[in-house]
């Protein structure tokens, strides 16, 4: 199965539930994703039951971007298909999502997005080890 393939697998397999913090959210679904490409489960560093745990986990790593980078290393500057991605969007702020093609899926409060590659700030390669 090739990579593209595993990572529209994984979309697939996401299933559609409200959006709940530490169950079905950005993070969560970027995890998912990265999960069924590599057979490891990233989300034993996203531990939280509710968006003020979600935000504080946020805040003492500094950052969204910084806590990604405590459990994923350095961005890549070469991406693939399923890729974790840190997403900047003037309406929501930043959110995870995973990189597709020539752009990228994230999870909002409402939906699965499909947001084009220039609101892409940083992404993180991910690969079965």
């Amino acid at each position: 199965m090739t990579r593209t393939e595993k990572t529209l697998a994984a979309l697939n397999s996401w299933e559609k539930r409200p959006f709940t913090y530490g169950s079905a959210d950005c993070c969560q679904f970027a995890a998912h994703i990265a999960r069924a490409i590599t057979g490891r489960d990233y989300m034993t560093a996203f531990e939280y039951a509710n968006e003020q745990e979600a935000n504080a986990l946020i805040d003492d790593r500094g950052g969204l971007e910084s806590l990604v980078c405590s459990v994923l290393g350095a961005p890549s500057e070469s991406l693939e298909d399923g890729d974790p991605v840190l997403l900047r969007l003037p309406m929501l702020g930043d959110l995870l999502g995973i990189r597709l093609h020539d752009y990228a899926v994230g999870l909002s409060a409402v939906r699965l997005l499909e947001i084009p590659e220039r609101f892409i700030t940083k992404g993180w390669h991910v690969c079965h080890k």
